[in-house]
């Protein structure tokens, strides 16, 4: 048998990381950033304790490169969509739908990103107010200044966009809790999504 490529290698490497980056969210997700132990990712991802020592050094090594990763995945989400070139309510409809959808196929990860947020002080320490302040700038000031010119647009109502990101954030998350808690039935979930689209926007359309 002929020794792996450096190529091969890394590709291993890289699918290892991932598989235990993976697990530690769910794992985190059911018993938040004290109660989750090494042992328990490891067991989850499927591979030996000792390998997750190898790739990170403590359980905070761990969660830093997990929320750096998945904060940096959010970010270039959220600033791509709604920078694309079309309407920005068509912008907003589709970011809507994008969440609605992961809330349903796979809430894992948006309950990761509303709990972690609670937890940086313990992962980061003096630097979590930096990070905190720029994922913030990141993720919302964009959604803000999609809503502005939406509404410079002529399709939503005349309003304090701040204001008007609040009230639909209100909205969405409602409905995402909805979704993953299951306190809906729901037989067609694309028909689900377009009614609540509906309902969100209803309101501050013109």
């Amino acid at each position: 048998m002929s020794p792996r490529t450096t190529e091969q290698n890394e590709k291993i490497r890289t699918e290892k990381i991932e598989a235990i980056l993976a697990a530690a969210i769910e794992v985190y997700v059911e018993k938040g950033f004290r109660g989750t132990e090494m042992g328990d990712i490891a067991k989850k991802a499927g591979v030996a304790r000792g390998l997750v020592y190898y790739y990170f050094k403590s359980k905070l090594e761990l969660f830093r490169e997990l929320v750096l990763r998945y904060t940096k995945y959010a970010e270039s989400y959220i600033q791509n969509s709604l920078a694309a070139e079309e309407e920005a309510i068509s912008k907003l409809e589709k970011y809507t739908r994008f969440y609605l959808d992961m809330a349903y196929k796979r809430p894992v990860f948006i309950k990761f990103y509303r709990n972690i947020e609670n937890d940086m002080d313990l992962i980061f320490g003096e630097g979590s107010d930096v990070l905190r302040k720029n994922y913030t700038k990141n993720t919302h000031e964009p959604l803000i200044e999609a809503f502005r010119v939406a509404i410079a647009e002529g399709k939503l109502k005349k309003s304090n966009p701040k204001i008007m990101v609040h009230v639909y954030w209100g909205a969405l998350n409602g409905a995402l809790d909805a979704f993953m808690n299951e306190t809906i039935v729901i037989d067609d979930i694309e028909e689900m999504i377009t009614h609540i689209l509906d309902l969100i926007f209803s309101g501050i359309q013109k």
